[in-house]
């Protein structure tokens, strides 16, 4: 997917008012805990986002599956891999539904776009599983 996002068409929209709240949308005005949350609600600002699925299915972790069995824990919207010693680029990875009404496609693109734009001027590697396609309803945001 390396064609380039135009403009007016898949673009994403501004973070949602939480997110600007602050005025500041850098990682580091958020904790680690927040900030798959905080993204969570940043890729659903993006039009043609229909929902954003668990980063890692339950059934690919015995040890998730375990957790919330017994704490009714909930798996992490987004997966988030902080940068390590030596490196300067963080991972995020999404898995999102999208409705049949925008390009699927785009919608990835936009929202790989909306990530950078938060971790900006950071450098971001961003995966955009898509999951479901289809459905009536645009965006619940």
């Amino acid at each position: 997917m390396t064609e380039p996002l135009l403009p007016g068409n898949g673009t994403p929209v501004a973070p949602p008012a939480a997110a600007r709240s602050s005025g500041v949308l850098a990682p580091a005005a958020f904790s680690a805990a927040s900030l798959p949350a905080q993204l969570r609600e940043i890729i659903l600002a993006v039009d043609g986002v229909t929902t954003v699925y668990p980063a890692r299915p339950l059934w690919q972790t015995i040890a998730g599956a375990a957790r919330s069995a017994v704490g009714g824990a909930t798996p992490s919207p987004v997966d988030v891999t902080e940068a390590g010693t030596g490196t300067a680029v963080t991972t995020v990875k999404a898995r999102i539904g999208v409705s049949g009404a925008y390009p699927a496609p785009d919608v990835a693109r936009a929202v790989a776009a909306a990530v950078r734009q938060h971790f900006s001027p950071q450098p971001v590697s961003v995966e955009v599983a898509i999951v479901h396609i289809g459905g009536d309803q645009i965006g619940t945001n």
